[in-house]
C-alpha cells in the first residue's frame, strides 16, 4: 500500500508532500518540502517500523525525537503528518484528514 499526504503548514507557507509505502514490515518515506528543516527531518526518518512509531510514548517516539533535532518550531504539523502517514500506510488507521482551524468567534 502507498499513500501521499500533502501538508499546508499555515503561516510559514513551506509546503510538504509525504509519500509513504510499505516495504515488508517497514514504511519507507519520501519527504519533499520547501523547508530546509523538514528536508533534514526527512533524511532522518526514511524508514520506520509502524509498531515502533505508533506504540511509543510521544516523548520517545522516533519521529518526534528526530523532529526535536531538526525542526525549530514546536508547532510544525509535519511530524504529526509523518506519524499519520505511517499509521495509514501500514493499515493501522483509515485515511482520514486531520484539520486544525482557528475559530472566527474570538
Amino acid at each position: 500500500m502507498a499513500i501521499k499526504m500533502y501538508v499546508d503548514p499555515g503561516a510559514c507557507r513551506f509546503q510538504t508532500m509525504i509519500t509513504a509505502h510499505m516495504d515488508g514490515d517497514t514504511v519507507r518515506l519520501d519527504i519533499e518540502s520547501e523547508c530546509p528543516m523538514v528536508r533534514a527531518l526527512g533524511k532522518e526518518v526514511r524508514e520506520l517500523e509502524p509498531l515502533e512509531c505508533l506504540r511509543t510514548p510521544l516523548a520517545k517516539n522516533p519521529v518526534i525525537r528526530a523532529a526535536g533535532d531538526c525542526i525549530k518550531h514546536a508547532s510544525c504539523p509535519v511530524p504529526l503528518a509523518i506519524i499519520k502517514s505511517v499509521e495509514a500506510c501500514s493499515g493501522m488507521a483509515v485515511k482520514k484528514d486531520v484539520r486544525l482551524s482557528f475559530s472566527p468567534d474570538v
